[in-house]
């Protein structure tokens, strides 16, 4: 919240910031931000170099990843740093491959498109317009000026470009459609039998408690548990405090009314005659007398719609009379809306030239504009005002309560007797896990850490969702302990009855399923089991009534070539079941449009992943070992 207090920046701005910056760090490499040492490069590509420095920057970026999936902490089977930074330096050297192709390819936005994918950004609108100061405000906070951030937005937009030229234009052949509609609307008709896991005798001793306990101690602790003493701050805290004159209210409505201007809407209809953009000066002029002449039909009465249906080469318009709707400032090219916004309510345009051809314009309606009074207004200038304020306090505040825990690390009391705040005690939680201010990774690591649990000092500022700060110390600490025997006694049974179990099924299924090979009969095996059949019919793919695994493994099956198939599944809970499959059916009938649009998206993103790794291929790649980068 400090950081994001202190830049003015909404989240939305800083996750496109975050977006943007990290495709350049990708593509274009840190060393465009930051500048290049004189190491000897992690890799290099086609003659450009990726620097270590590089490669850390991505290393460290890409372990921030993988705490977030995982809550704050990489497991340790998943904490190799040799690994990590080779997957870190793969995917440099992938970015930099379709990087260099972009740029020799000639991928790129003009600036008209540049301009039109600022302008609908929401997080630089005020009102629903565009709005240039908070634009520039907006990207100072951020470290970016105007011409930097258009430049990552170029280079994200030209790396889309390719995406979208490749997604785009992949198909699929009627014969893997056929085939994909073939596969998945494939039922198979089978038996299943089923031992649980109950059917074994599963008898477990003391001794073998006893012994599975000493062996396997250290999946019955008593995990770290502590409890933290914490102070709280948050915006909306300080907000209340805050008192707002109605004369400050009313200054601030005059010097931002621009700001409440509400967008004019025009409903506008036209008639195009499109024109090359090669056309002739003698073309166009012919293309003009003929919309002249539409025009001086509309002067003696012909309807407008009418004379749209008829003549308009605008295929989205043409056949709704011309009309194009609300049209609000921005939405059209200059020349059209310069015309549209000069003329008044029922006027037709004389012609217009664009880039598209020759117009006639006719303005319907105008409806909106005008400002927002004082009134309808003064909430949010309310909010807005106190919220700034509140920023401003709360800087203070910080600071102040940073300095104290500091200085006074032995105790909260001093700080918080200063502003006036209660420390609060939270309940017992683990590194993992926890409740309340506990739920949050970052309060969990900084209990955790060394300054707090072991020093016994008080932590840092603490950010929190929703605009609150903490500062904590340690109020309780428990250590790993061994749980006892007795304690764990009853899931120590559990766990061998289930093992026992599970092993005697397997055995028993794989006996079972060796006599079913050698001509014997389910029927058979069932009666020697005593459990029932299930007469699986013709079951498809996603069929409910089936365990999604246990399909998987039916539908991999050998079609049955004259007799019957069979093949054994072990359950995760220990159960066995055998399977007779005695028939296959296809059926070519169309397959579920989802599914179709699921086939076809897999198969473009797939397209695509084949155009990188044949990039790849196709460069000179040279890797440093990643043991001399450490």
């Amino acid at each position: 919240m400090l950081q994001a207090i202190r830049d003015k920046a909404t989240g939305w701005l800083l996750y496109l910031i975050i977006i943007l910056i990290s495709v350049p760090f990708a593509l274009w490499g840190v060393n465009s931000y930051l500048g290049g040492g004189q190491a000897l490069p992690a890799a290099t590509i086609n003659g450009e170099d990726i620097s270590p420095r590089d490669l850390d920057i991505a290393y460290a970026s890409y372990r921030q990843q993988l705490a977030q999936i995982f809550g704050g902490v990489i497991p340790e089977n998943f904490d190799n740093e040799s690994i990590l930074k080779d997957q870190a330096l793969t995917q440099l050297i992938e970015a930099a491959v379709l990087r260099i192709y972009i740029r020799q390819h000639g991928y790129r936005i003009s600036d008209d498109e540049l301009n039109r994918l600022i302008r609908s950004m929401d997080v630089f609108k005020s009102n629903g317009a565009f709005d240039t100061s908070i634009y520039e405000a907006q990207l100072r906070s951020q470290g970016y000026s105007p011409v930097g951030f258009e430049q990552e937005l170029r280079r994200t937009q030209a790396t889309e470009q390719l995406q979208t030229g490749i997604v785009a234009t992949a198909f699929i052949l009627p014969q893997s459609q056929s085939q994909f509609a073939s596969l998945s609307n494939q039922t198979r008709k089978f038996r299943l039998l089923t031992r649980p896991v109950s059917a074994g005798s599963s008898n477990v001793s003391a001794a073998e408690i006893d012994d599975y306990y000493q062996a396997q101690a250290n999946l019955f602790m008593n995990a770290e548990q502590i409890k933290v003493d914490f102070l709280e701050l948050s915006l909306e805290q300080v907000k209340s405090s805050i008192d707002i004159s109605e004369d400050l209210l009313l200054d601030r409505y005059q010097n931002r009314k621009d700001s409440f201007i509400l967008p004019e809407y025009r409903e506008t209809s036209h008639i195009l005659l499109t024109l090359d953009e090669d056309a002739s000066p003698q073309e166009s002029d012919r293309v003009r007398d003929s919309i002249l002449e539409i025009k001086q039909k509309i002067n003696r009465g012909a309807d407008f719609a009418a004379m749209a249906k008829e003549f308009s080469q605008d295929p989205g318009s043409a056949t709704d009379g011309g009309s194009l709707g609300e049209i609000e400032p921005g939405m059209m090219v200059q020349a059209f809306e310069t015309a549209l916004y000069a003329m008044k309510s029922g006027e037709v345009s004389d012609p217009v030239k664009t880039s598209f051809g020759w117009h006639l314009i006719k303005l319907g309606r105008i409806s909106g504009g005008g400002t927002k009074s004082f009134s309808d207004v003064r909430i949010d200038l309310e909010d807005e005002m106190r919220t700034e304020m509140a920023e401003s306090q709360i800087f203070d505040m910080v600071d102040n309560l940073s300095n104290l825990a500091y200085e006074q690390s032995d105790s909260l009391l001093p700080a918080a007797e200063l502003l006036e705040l209660r420390i609060q005690t939270s309940d017992w939680f683990e590194r993992g896990t926890g409740s309340g201010i506990a739920a949050e990774a970052g309060v969990r690591k900084q209990a955790f850490s060394n300054d707090v649990l072991r020093q016994g000092l008080n932590s840092e500022a603490i950010e929190l969702a929703d605009n609150r700060i903490i500062f904590l110390r340690l109020n309780q600490h428990r250590p790993v302990s061994q749980k006892s025997l007795e304690r764990v006694r009853d899931e120590i049974e559990r766990r061998l009855s289930q093992q026992k179990g599970r092993e005697e099924n397997i055995e028993a299924g794989q006996l079972a399923l060796q006599n079913l090979k050698s001509g014997n009969s389910l029927n058979a095996i069932a009666n020697d089991w005593g459990f029932q059949i299930i007469d699986g019919d013709f079951v498809g793919r996603d069929s409910p009534e089936f365990n999604p695994e246990l399909l998987k493994r039916v539908f991999a099956m050998s079609k049955p070539a004259g007799g019957l198939v069979f093949e054994g599944f072990s359950y995760a809970n220990g159960g066995y079941s055998l399977i007779e499959l005695s028939a296959v059916l296809s059926n070519d009938s169309s397959p579920d449009s989802g599914l179709v649009e699921t086939f076809s998206a897999e198969s473009a993103n797939l397209e695509y992943q084949s155009v990188i790794k044949t990039l790849i291929n196709r460069a000179e790649v040279v890797k440093a070992p990643i043991e001399g980068l450490r």
